[in-house]
């Protein structure tokens, strides 16, 4: 019974509002304690856990996404699809979405996105006539966008943790994810239509020209970055590398909008949010080798298959625990605890960890939408200055969409698996 002491101990640190970091490395110190390990193989299990190349590709990725938003790309795709759009009911609402999928294949990060994209939408939509409800809606749930459509940074984690192709997993979400930011554009659109919403003008040809021209820089940086990943001629990390380098140069040649003081302040700001997240890491993977010790995955491994429970009944019980979890959990730290207590459940039950990748990801967006810890709810009602209760009835339409896709995948795995069998 004591080796459940320090999931106790977790769970307690965590319900008094103690940061994430602490609530893992106090509970796997206690677990080293209990099982007799030196204190001292903290230290190394720790570093060791920060080194693999594969890891590398997230501070790159990360500062990519702040390049992203004070140089002037956020801005140009936004500028773009509201010429293509705008006329369209829900038009404004329609460009955030693909404002959004757009740079969700770019940065690997749900706050970013919605921040970026967030700061020019939401003011034009309720100077536009939207509801400040719907405008912060429809942004929120369009950045959950970040984290599935690759390059996403939860995704290298998940795969550096259960030891999956990188590769792999990009392409498995390619196909859910844009059929997520689908099912998030008939949402926006059936909400802006049966309000009644405005309309933009329509553009002419020539305007929509001078957007796309405008915006061609930023639309070539997911091509390289993913063309490149899939067809073999750079590693993800190497990938990451390049999107910070070319960002840099369109965003000082092209936008003319970032000057060496806003680089640095980009890159402080992108030190800050990976250190948070390498810091986060390091102390799950002290937490997790204690539990591989006391074997806490084959235990619930066990008790799922004397309850009975199939393929299907695991998936579904699991991504219902997941949105359950997601109301109160952050996306790090639900995957880095949640992951490798799972792992042995999904071998016995010969769940594809790939499949379960992604809707392990679709089930972190919608905790991204709900309360009291749905990041991108925060985000949106900062930046549009409303509140958080508009910003979580504004995105209820599109929890439930996303909600029913997790269903549609667990279903119909090949949704997930065709691409990647077809590349390899």
């Amino acid at each position: 019974m004591s080796d459940y002491l320090p999931i106790v101990l977790m769970v307690a640190l965590l319900a008094i509002g103690s940061p994430i970091y602490i609530a893992l490395g106090l509970s796997a110190l206690a677990g080293f304690l209990l099982a007799d390990i030196p204190i001292l193989a903290s230290a190394e299990i720790a570093y060791n856990s920060l080194t693999p190349f594969t890891l590398m590709a997230v501070p790159f990725f990360v500062i990519t996404a702040n390049l992203m938003g004070v140089g002037g790309i956020s801005d140009s795709l936004v500028r773009l699809a509201r010429s293509w759009v705008g006329h369209f009911w829900g038009g404004l609402g329609i460009a955030t979405i693909l404002a959004c999928t757009v740079f969700s294949a770019i940065s690997g990060s749900s706050v970013a996105t919605a921040l970026a994209v967030g700061t020019v939408t939401i003011p034009a939509m309720v100077a536009a006539g939207y509801d400040k409800s719907y405008a912060m809606g429809v942004t929120a749930a369009g950045g959950t966008l970040g984290i599935l459509i690759p390059p996403s940074i939860p995704l290298i984690l998940y795969g550096f943790i259960t030891n999956q192709s990188v590769i792999d997993l990009f392409s498995a979400a390619l196909i859910p994810g844009l059929l997520a930011s689908g099912s998030l554009l008939v949402c926006c659109v059936v909400v802006a239509r049966k309000r009644r919403y405005p309309t933009l003008p329509k553009e002419t040809w020539t305007e929509r020209w001078k957007a796309t021209r405008h915006a061609l820089p930023s639309l070539l940086l997911p091509v390289l970055i993913l063309g490149g990943i899939y067809s073999g001629a750079y590693t993800p990390t190497e990938a990451a590398v390049i999107s910070v380098g070319y960002s840099l140069i369109i965003s000082q040649v092209f936008y003319e909008r970032i000057g060496f003081e806003q680089l640095l302040r980009s890159i402080g700001k992108s030190m800050i949010d990976t250190s948070l997240i390498m810091i986060i890491l390091a102390a799950a993977m002290l937490l997790g080798h204690y539990l591989s010790i006391v074997d806490l995955g084959g235990r619930i491994a066990e008790a799922i298959q004397a309850v009975g429970l199939g393929r299907l009944g695991f998936l579904f019980l699991i991504v219902a625990v997941l949105f359950v979890l997601g109301t109160f959990m952050e996306v790090t730290s639900m995957l880095l605890i949640m992951v490798p207590m799972l792992i042995p459940a999904m071998t016995a039950l010969q769940v594809n960890p790939i499949h379960f990748a992604v809707l392990f990801v679709i089930a972190m967006e919608v905790g991204l939408l709900t309360p009291p810890v749905g990041m991108n709810l925060y985000v949106v009602a900062r930046v549009g200055q409303g509140s958080l209760r508009d910003a979580i009835v504004g995105s209820l339409p599109y929890v439930v969409a996303l909600m029913v896709l997790a269903v549609v995948i667990i279903l119909m795995p090949q949704i997930a698996l065709w691409l990647p069998a077809a590349l390899r």
